[in-house]
């Protein structure tokens, strides 16, 4: 369970970062030269459903307290998500790419993306916590 629980907190970092970039999209879309960024965290992902090694675990700091919690790498905190300029395209002749129409329907995606997943750890905890009121 504490793998599936990494799996699905990975996805709404990745959600999380993929919602900086949009908004960051919208926000500049009147900015003359601006090109639109993304964040590929899907690849991550499929690399922690396929067992890549490179997709989590903990780092090497040691714990100085028992209270302390263990840290996460800082690929796991966002870091290992591509995030990526769209450079070869422009719509409008200030160089500017962002269509704030796809900038919306990509917002509203991600945004449902990061409501399942939300909804899908607190459906574990809640499992949990009924286990824990039955077995105690």
């Amino acid at each position: 369970m504490n793998e599936y629980l990494n799996f699905l907190q990975t996805g709404l970092d990745g959600a999380s970062e993929r919602q900086s970039a949009l908004t960051n999209n919208i926000a500049n879309a009147d900015t003359p030269g601006y090109k639109r960024e993304d964040v590929d965290f899907r690849s991550t992902l499929r690399g922690k459903m396929e067992g890549d090694s490179s997709g989590g675990g903990r780092t090497g700091l040691s714990r100085t307290h028992p209270g302390h919690l263990a840290g996460r790498r800082t690929e796991e905190a966002g870091a290992e998500f591509k995030r990526y300029k769209e450079t070869d395209t422009s719509y409008r002749y200030d160089e500017n790419n962002v269509d704030i129409e796809r900038e919306m329907a990509e917002l509203s995606k991600n945004e449902i993306y990061f409501s399942t997943l939300s909804q899908q750890i607190n459906a574990k905890f809640n499992n949990l916590g009924t286990v824990l009121e039955r077995g105690g």
